[in-house]
């Protein structure tokens, strides 16, 4: 069962890196506008999403698991054209994900993801830290607060890191666990290019959120999760949870 686990995981991991090995070079026909609008799509696309209930892991908790974030860009707009060398644009760009997380005591997670596309010098990683405010029981929901942190790294011409905050609620019914919240999202972008010469971009997305964490097995589980708003994004996580 592990080991046939695992070989999903990898390959899931494996099909969604290899469809996105675009390498991004800057135009010189991107405005300020323009470097504007992408950063903000692709800094979405680079977010660490929460893939994860508001309940605690629990100090004994261990969650391993790979993920697939999509995310539905306008890419009939120009400044995709001015963003990707040579390539033809692409209607939503998806990023695999190794994601950890452990609990700790006194109701806290802390998590990490790691992405690196094949062929190319693309890497992303991010932190996080998760607090329950309320650990959830058989009548009362769980809510809790969570930041993370995530950054591009591998891209000579530009930089973009992520701060984000969430809340989160949730509620367990036998092996289905759905969950709802909203995110604070800030995304912070620099060019280091030698063909334009554009200011940072700082922008604050608002964004809302539901999931589906299904453990059909003890070991188990898998989450399905969609973020509404400007940019959307739509998440499959396959894991063990022990």
């Amino acid at each position: 069962m592990k080991k046939t686990l695992t070989l999903a995981i990898l390959l899931l991991l494996l099909i969604a890196s290899a469809s996105f090995a675009k390498e991004i070079k800057l135009d010189s026909q991107l405005s300020q506008d323009l470097f504007k609008s992408v950063s903000k799509e692709l800094g979405v696309a680079l977010a660490f999403n929460p893939m994860s209930p508001a309940e605690p892991l629990g100090i004994t908790g261990f969650d391993a698991a790979a993920e697939v974030i999509v995310t539905d860009i306008n890419d009939n707009r120009d400044y995709w054209k001015f963003t990707f060398k040579n390539e033809d644009t692409i209607p939503m760009i998806p990023t695999a994900r190794i994601h950890l997380q452990k609990g700790l005591p006194f109701n806290l997670d802390i998590g990490a993801m790691y992405s690196s596309v094949p062929s190319t010098d693309i890497r992303l990683w991010g932190v996080e830290l998760k607090y329950a405010i309320l650990e959830g029981g058989i009548t009362m929901p769980a809510i809790s607060i969570r930041g993370a942190f995530s950054k591009l790294e591998g891209v000579d011409e530009l930089d973009i890191n992520t701060y984000s905050g969430d809340l989160l609620i949730s509620k367990g019914f036998l092996f289905l666990t759905p969950y709802a919240g909203v995110t604070m999202l800030r995304v912070n972008a620099s060019e280091n290019s030698d063909l334009v010469s554009l200011d940072d971009v700082h922008e604050t997305i608002y964004r809302g959120l539901i999931g589906l964490q299904v453990s059909p097995l003890p070991l188990l589980n898998i989450t399905v999760e969609a973020s509404i708003g400007e940019v959307k994004q739509y998440g499959l996580k396959l894991g063990l949870r022990f």
